[in-house]
């Protein structure tokens, strides 16, 4: 996260915020009138969702449902307020030494940890940070990555680390220390300037070491077993909470709900006592949500364009709805570079598909593909076009995520690498395409078949066909503009699987070589800290989390025929330009420069096809706007705290009012 995010929890999530009755009517529901817009505040909150957490274990997680249900639960050393700054969580103060190699954290006394049932277990305490991070090593966590560097050697990353993940030392040699019960230091090989922003991720969250221990054979530190450590079990008394709320119901499919916890160092900044999630998978009427809107079941909605009165809608929520922000995830298509199973398929034979693998390891092809791609189409079929547009994002990142000491963004920055590198002016920024040009498609198809590959080519494109219309619909706008732009030369083929299927192979497969497709726009990305790296790290060849996603292993277990595709496509080159990136450290302006390089190169040679930010919509809610915190990294987002809920409905007036006092203080 911040976290691997998945393409069906953003589409369903906005199908399942959304809420109203029949727009013909005066807008009464069983709740009252939808349109009082009383600020008196109450105590609960009501949401749906998509997805169950696949475990509690913050510590090991890497996927976005995980982290979203237990942030809540647990705090970490530092945190955002409502306007995006950090603050001190369980850390009160902290420092860091010249060169940022070193970092301390001196904890607040006093919290406590507690059990689901709100019984005080024992104080949060320095030591517990430290056992922490070797129960992420233990069990080869999904985000330890952010604390290795390179992943290679023994002078990368946080001291010794490599080295206990290899075996060769205890964790002892490890450099996180408990100088004392409240002070807790990380040593590092290389300089850390993003830091304090990683400092508020799930990795460098605590544990306590009695309770993780106590939660079966397997969890004893240093002898890992994940078949006998109950520990994060989707269970809510498998983990100890320090958070704003409990959980105090975890039901498979139904709800998840969220106790304010009495015993918060914070409390009086907690105003939601309890917190419900209703489901609403894969399965839900599109005006389920839109209905308990109004009754006052749920809290917050979005308006949708699938509705064939959508329009309707809007009108009668004129004055009411409001835009959500842009956010920093991102999502696009990603290409199977070394597909080896062909049990969900079109191909017709195996020339077939041997022809796709040699055109997906051709520049040209791929960039015939992105430039054929109507990608505004292609979300238009989920959001208004207007927001459709708004979603548009043109490389892998944040363009706000840095901006240099002379005034300019990071997006701009990739936009002057990308232009330098194509020989030609464009503007990669937010909310436009620079990309779509049916000449350009045709000129790039000639180009790969001056380099041999001969067409049609044929791709097989999976997509969820027992849910909502919207998947299937995405999929043809898809199949047809690429169709349509080349001519018929580059040919999609729909392949239907259930969500589970889907997910099973798309998302939560481990293995690179059960990846069973040849284009994937299943999986997205948001940050874990504000720097560039934590968005280009994920293409990394020795170390990256998508490298699984392009069909592709780790470096440490590249074969010659692996270490051949990844320099014939250019991710050889791009792990040069990553690396040579994160070596700067002592001058951010040219650390910037470098990073915008690499992202510069990964859109240049289409080794990933940009497509959008998160779900955006028309939102009508009864949470007051921009009262809880606020991130684009780490998971400030998904707490509680702060956040404020009140009886009637938000206007527009009163959210950007709002708006206005965030962006001044921001």
């Amino acid at each position: 996260m911040k976290k691997i995010l998945t393409l069906a929890l953003a589409v369903l999530m906005s199908l399942s915020l959304v809420a109203c009755s029949s727009p013909s009517g005066e807008g009464e529901g069983t709740g009252g009138d939808v349109f009082n817009t009383s600020t008196e505040l109450k105590d609960t909150l009501s949401l749906t969702y998509t997805s169950d957490p696949n475990t509690l274990d913050y510590l090991t997680s890497v996927y976005a449902i995980d982290f979203e249900t237990v942030a809540p639960l647990v705090d970490g050393l530092l945190g955002y307020d409502k306007y995006g700054h950090i603050v001190g969580n369980l850390a009160e103060t902290w420092e860091h030494n010249e060169d940022m190699t070193e970092w301390t954290f001196h904890l607040r006394q006093g919290v406590n940890w507690v059990t689901n049932t709100g019984e005080v277990y024992a104080e949060v305490t320095a030591d517990d940070f430290v056992a922490a991070l070797q129960h992420a090593a233990d069990f080869k966590s999904g985000t330890i990555y952010l604390l290795y560097g390179d992943g290679q050697s023994s002078d990368s990353g946080l001291v010794g680390l490599n080295d206990y993940l290899a075996g060769t030392v205890d964790f002892d040699a490890v450099g996180v220390k408990a100088t004392d019960t409240y002070t807790v230091t990380y040593t590092f090989n290389d300089p850390v300037p993003y830091m304090e922003s990683m400092a508020t991720y799930g990795i460098m969250y605590p544990v306590n070491r009695t309770f993780l221990e106590s939660q079966g054979e397997g969890c004893a530190l240093g002898s890992p077993n994940v078949d006998t450590c109950n520990f994060g079990s989707v269970s809510p008394d498998s983990i100890l909470y320090n958070g704003s709320h409990l959980l105090s119901a975890l039901d498979a499919k139904s709800q998840i709900r969220f106790t304010k916890n009495e015993n918060y160092y914070n409390a009086e900044e907690v105003y939601v006592n309890e917190v419900t999630w209703i489901y609403a998978g894969e399965e839900q009427d599109v005006y389920s949500t839109i209905v308990g809107f109004e009754n006052g079941t749920y809290d917050q909605a979005s308006l949708s364009p699938v509705w064939e009165d959508f329009d309707d809608y809007v009108a009668k929520y004129d004055g009411y709805y409001y835009e959500s922000l842009p956010n920093a995830s991102i999502f696009g298509t990603n290409f199977n570079y070394n597909r080896s199973v062909y049990e969900h398929t079109a191909h017709a034979d195996e020339a077939s598909q041997q022809a796709t693998q040699e055109a997906i390891h051709n520049v040209n092809f791929r960039n015939a593909v992105l430039h054929a791609f109507d990608r505004v189409a292609y979300l238009a079929v989920q959001v208004p076009e207007d927001m459709a547009v708004a979603m548009l994002r043109n490389f892998n990142g944040n363009p706000d995520i840095v901006v240099t000491s002379d005034g300019r963004t990071y997006g701009e920055l990739v936009s002057e690498a990308y232009s330098e590198l194509v020989g030609e002016e464009v503007d990669l920024s937010d909310g436009q395409d620079p990309f779509l040009n049916k000449e350009k498609a045709l000129e790039y198809i000639e180009l790969a078949k001056a380099d041999g590959i001969e067409f049609p080519i044929y791709l097989d494109l999976a997509y969820i066909n027992n849910a909502s219309e919207v998947y299937l619909n995405r999929a043809q706008s898809m199949k047809n503009s690429i169709e349509e732009n080349t001519d018929g030369q580059i040919v999609v083929n729909l392949i239907g699987e259930d969500i589970d299927t889907y997910q099973d192979i798309q998302y939560y497969n481990s293995d690179p070589t059960m990846m069973d497709y040849d284009i994937n726009t299943f999986s997205g990305w948001s940050p874990d800290y504000t720097d560039p790296k934590t968005y280009t790290d994920i293409y990394s060849t020795t170390t990256g989390t998508y490298m699984k996603t392009l069909g592709l292993p780790l470096g440490s277990e590249d074969t010659a025929e692996t270490a051949a595709i990844k320099e014939e496509v250019g991710l050889t080159r791009f792990e040069e330009l990553y690396r040579a990136a994160d070596a700067i450290t002592d001058d951010m302006d040219a650390r910037y420069e470098a990073f915008a390089e690499a992202d510069a190169w990964l859109v240049a040679q289409a080794l990933m096809l940009p497509s959008q930010m998160d779900t955006r919509g028309y939102v009508v809610t009864r949470v007051v706007p921009f009262t809880k915190q606020y991130s684009q990294a780490g998971l400030g987002d998904y707490k509680f705290v702060g956040m404020q809920v009140q009886e009637g409905i938000v206007t527009r007036e009163q959210y950007d009012a709002a708006y206005e006092d965030f962006l001044a203080n921001r």
